[in-house]
């Protein structure tokens, strides 16, 4: 085996606000508790890394765990619970060492609670379990026991055959069914983080679900937790780099709308909220404001099992409908963009160092005419023998800036004759897990942010069993495109299959890119230090009081 370097590891890009947070907080002061408050507008529902799947509870997982890789305070790949990694010639199996790290109980970390973390998400049937497989890290066997779980359920023997294993209490072993290039940055993502099997075999059925039923390995640990209201965390002592935190306690205002964080910042309550578009124009020229790229792509899924939306040339009118510049400059104003392709920009550079969107370049059935739109839904009502045509169009109220855009999107709709907009409020998660889940919508307004940089971590979304393709997309000619690309290594071949998926995608359209969405922050100019970026939907914090 030889030994992996993790300089050789590139720079990661910039950050998504809305999903997770690693803070490691700095103060000048030692002689008395350090706090620091900060307002986000999502809510939390789990803090089990099995389940948990919205950018709330990813974002409380990075504040009170850590996996195998994490990041520094400028944004580079560096070890977390391993301290060191070898990997193999065939680039096939990765063997860690884990440091000597505990969980807030004391309790020695280990590879088993890798092994065990990476097993359970199966057996739960996990939101991000799909991570493991062909669209994730290819770990061996997990597309046969992610097709076997979802007949029935899983023995431990069937368990057994995942290609990850504990060699003593210290060496893990993780061996792959294809060689992945991004392996190392994909893995400091919460669905790889470890769990203690004991505390979480004793705790049972309530694990990730109160303080007392959750376990920290990383920089903070869960003290109180005011559902849908607040989340309040304390440093972890026994954290292994614990010298390195400072802020002593630190508080999250959940569902904060951005006129009331507003409130609270001006009071000094918090020091830090995400300013949308309405407060823009306020924050903008003060001190502490910064512009930013999130990385989250909002588009519209479409049930293709609606047979007018079925219908390309209907599907063509919609996407034709929508002046996605005017939405993002003049009713966002927060540094979104119309989208071009399905592949946001600044996510991945290829061999030569391009950037993805500018290689696949745009794509003209995202531009705006209204008289082509009128024109293809005249020719998609006759071909469905109809004059008329009413569709639903769901999104999350709690889903900022959903109810913008909604609003938006059925005054552009219904300039066209022919087509009427009933719009569906619901929340987020009603939204997700009953009516796309269930295939009850015929619009759904939706968001997708990266897990990692590759474009793969968009494309995978419409492959054929991908658990996200609630649309009903199937194509053998992008599933063959998008296998070629999971089993090329070379790396220029691969970035060009890449761009072959996104263009059979994007030609099809089965989904309409809408937007690449901006974002707005400010933090008090007492604290310095703050990092963000749209990779691995994470957020990292580095926070230094003056």
């Amino acid at each position: 085996m030889m030994k992996f370097h993790l300089l050789t590891l590139k720079k990661l890009g910039a950050m998504s606000l809305s999903a997770l947070m690693a803070l490691s907080l700095t103060a000048c002061s030692q002689s008395s508790e350090t706090k620091f408050t900060y307002a986000i507008a999502d809510d939390i529902t789990s803090f089990d890394p099995s389940n948990a799947a919205d950018g709330g509870s990813l974002n409380g997982l990075k504040i009170m765990s850590e996996g195998l890789m994490t990041f520094d305070k400028k944004g580079n790949d560096t070890y977390g619970m391993a301290d060191s990694v070898k990997k193999s010639k065939d680039g096939l199996t990765y063997t860690f060492h884990i440091r000597n790290a505990k969980w807030s109980n004391g309790a020695a970390v280990t590879a088993d609670d890798f092994v065990y973390a990476w097993q359970r998400i199966f057996q739960e049937k996990g939101s991000y379990a799909y991570m493991f497989g062909s669209s994730g890290i290819y770990l061996k066997n997990a597309d046969q026991l992610l097709e076997k779980s979802s007949k029935g359920k899983l023995t431990q023997k069937d368990l057994d055959t995942l290609g990850v294993k504990a060699k003593g209490k210290k060496t893990l072993i993780v061996t792959l069914g294809h060689t992945v290039p991004y392996f190392l940055k994909l893995i400091s993502y919460p669905c790889f983080m470890p769990i203690n099997r004991a505390f979480a075999k004793k705790v049972g059925s309530k694990f990730g679900k109160s303080p007392d039923a959750i376990l920290s390995n990383g920089p903070y640990k869960l003290v109180k937790w005011t559902k849908s209201s607040s989340t309040e965390y304390v440093k972890n002592k026994n954290y292994w780099n614990a010298k390195a935190v400072h802020i002593d306690r630190l508080r999250t205002m959940l569902l904060q709308t951005s006129q009331g964080a507003a409130a609270s910042y001006e009071s000094g309550k918090i020091q830090m909220f995400n300013v949308d578009s309405s407060l823009v124009d306020k924050y903008k020229n003060k001190k502490g404001f910064t512009n930013y790229s999130t990385g989250f792509m909002f588009y519209l899924l479409l049930n293709l099992k609606n047979k007018a939306l079925n219908n390309k040339n209907i599907r063509l009118a919609l996407s034709y409908a929508i002046n996605r510049k005017d939405f993002a400059t003049s009713i966002l104003k927060d540094g979104s963009t119309a989208a071009t392709g399905f592949v946001p920009p600044k996510l991945a550079t290829s061999p030569k160092g391009t950037d993805f969107r500018s290689d696949a370049g745009s794509y003209k059935d995202l531009s705006y005419d209204q008289a082509k739109a009128q024109k293809y839904l005249n020719k998609g009502l006759k071909e469905i023998g109809k004059s008329k045509l009413k569709l639903r169009l769901l999104y999350g109220t709690d889903e900022i800036p959903m109810p913008k855009l909604s609003t938006y999107l059925q005054q552009s709709f219904t300039k066209l004759k022919g087509l009427e907009i009933e719009v569906q409020a619901t929340t987020r998660q009603d939204r997700v897990n009953n009516r796309q889940k269930n295939g009850n919508f015929d619009i759904s307004i939706t968001r997708w942010g990266p897990d990692y940089a590759d474009p793969t971590t968009y494309l995978n979304l419409f492959t054929k069993d991908n658990t996200n393709n609630f649309g009903g997309y199937e194509s053998a000619a992008y599933n063959k495109e998008m296998t070629l690309v999971h089993n090329e290594t070379n790396e220029t071949t691969r970035w060009n299959e890449m761009i072959k998926a996104e263009k059979i995608l994007m030609k099809d359209l089965p989904i309409i890119p809408v937007f690449n969405q901006g974002g707005g922050y400010i933090i008090n100019p007492e604290y310095t230090g703050f990092l963000r970026g749209s990779i691995m939907g994470s957020i990292l914090t580095y926070v230094q009081k003056k």
